[in-house]
């Protein structure tokens, strides 16, 4: 840093000099404090006068030379500067594409110290830009990778229940034999999932910002599409949920306003799957270690698929089971109750007949069926105005009893099916919350009786 500010002929003390980074019990770490202490150390030793010093937020790496270097977390400073409209952000050039990101801004791009201090000493406030946000960006979105539903021979209830799962963000359990279909169709869903906002944009792009997912600053790209993520099963406690010696996010934080997908559900480590009951109820994970503890946001519809049994026949017609019974009991046992009660949608899939393969009609594309998930979604954003649900399953159990509106006859239907299948408290009011986005797909003010036999058919899978 010394060099730096030497570089450009300046003069600062030869004696040691003693920084106080206030509050002193919070680490600091990496090169994006170069900026702000050079600053600092130039205004002390009166070698600049900065008007309205106050105002301005610096970060940036300083080479030997001067240069300035990009640096991580450009956006969550952004982020956080929107409500403070005096501030002004000094930042690396290299980092313009992350603060253009936040509407409101007001930023300066500089592309070495010197030039930093000539705009300070200018007037840098007047040079200042404000950000327009994510204007213009949607239309460089690039398309869904993805199979389309429309290539999915048969399995016509599974595709009905995946596109419930996505018209209220539903957590689902695919359960069948080893190559009935399970991950194909788990990888068609992304092709029906609604776009995001602009708000939900900006949130899961902080967050492969902060896990360095997002390349280097000059080919920095924010996260347009909802986030898949499909860890293996050999997935560790902390790749999941996050931690380690820097706290960074895991997985299912990776996955917020998206999809985490866990093939082969009973051969992830059981301490492991049990960590992500918090997140798929609070929608958040804490990760506390010695080193500091840290809230990552993880509002994730979590999907999952499983064979019934250890050699995966016993829900295959054709193919004899060779597992004992009680092989099977253990298989499925891996997966706890707890867990199972916080998946709404868990389906059946039976293997398709080897006739229809050579059937050359299509079924209805992955395109028409995000139509009718968006305006489910859509009729749910005004039924959440001035709340801070956004999908159905966010609902609190409160919200979800009030916004099912049911006749007297649907609410006995609904308690007595809850009674007979011995649902939990928690298991009777997602089964309200699965009702309540069947009933938002027909356009329906109200929860009917085929509503709830239809939420009723995805609450366990037969075996």
């Amino acid at each position: 840093m010394v060099s730096a500010i030497r570089s450009i002929g300046k003069v600062v003390t030869g004696f040691r000099t003693t920084v106080n980074l206030s509050p002193a019990d919070l680490r600091k770490e990496g090169s994006a404090l170069d900026l702000p202490l050079a600053i600092g150390l130039l205004v002390a030793t009166e070698e600049i006068e900065v008007p309205d010093l106050e105002r301005f937020v610096f970060v940036g790496e300083l080479s030997l030379d001067g240069l300035l270097k990009p640096v991580r977390g450009v956006l969550s400073i952004a982020m956080d500067l929107v409500s403070d409209p005096r501030s002004v952000l000094v930042i690396p050039r290299a980092n313009e594409s992350e603060a253009s990101l936040v509407d409101g801004v007001r930023y300066v791009c500089v592309d070495s110290l010197d030039e930093c201090v000539n705009l300070l000493e200018n007037g840098a406030v007047s040079k200042a830009v404000a950000s327009s946000g994510l204007k213009g960006l949607r239309n460089v979105c690039a398309n869904f990778d993805v199979p389309d539903f429309k290539n999915v021979v048969g399995m016509e209830g599974v595709k009905r229940a995946l596109e419930v799962a996505a018209a209220g963000a539903h957590n689902f359990l695919l359960v069948g034999s080893p190559g009935a279909g399970k991950t194909l169709c788990a990888k068609c869903l992304p092709g029906i999932l609604p776009e995001m906002t602009d708000i939900e944009i900006l949130e899961t792009t902080r967050i492969h910002s902060c896990a360095r997912l997002l390349g280097d600053a000059d080919g920095f790209k924010p996260v347009l599409s909802r986030p898949i993520r499909m860890p293996h099963h050999s997935a560790s406690m902390v790749s999941l949920v996050g931690g380690g010696g820097r706290l960074r996010p895991g997985e299912a934080s990776l996955a917020h306003n998206g999809l985490l997908f866990l093939d082969e559900l009973p051969e992830f480590n059981r301490a492991v799957l049990e960590a992500l009951r918090e997140p798929m109820e609070e929608g958040a994970i804490t990760v506390s270690r010695v080193s500091g503890s840290v809230v990552w946001p993880a509002r994730f519809m979590m999907g999952a698929a499983m064979n019934p049994c250890p050699c995966g026949y016993s829900m295959d017609p054709k193919r004899s089971c060779t597992c004992l019974p009680d092989a099977r009991k253990r298989y499925q046992e891996r997966i706890s109750g707890p867990l199972l009660d916080r998946i709404d949608i868990q389906v059946s899939v039976p293997p398709v007949e080897v006739e229809q393969f050579a059937q050359k009609r299509t079924g209805e594309s992955s395109a028409d069926i995000r139509k009718r998930v968006c305006a489910a979604r859509a009729v749910q954003r005004e039924r959440f105005k001035g709340t801070n649900f956004k999908s159905n399953s966010d609902m609190s159990s409160e919200f979800a009893k009030e916004s099912c509106k049911m006749t007297n006859a649907a609410e006995r239907f609904a308690i007595s099916a809850a009674d007979k299948m011995n649902l939990s408290a928690r298991g009777y009011y997602r089964l309200l919350k699965v009702a309540r986005t069947i009933a938002d797909l027909r356009n329906s003010v109200s929860v009917e009786i085929l509503d709830l036999s239809e939420a009723l058919r995805y609450r366990s899978f037969r075996s």
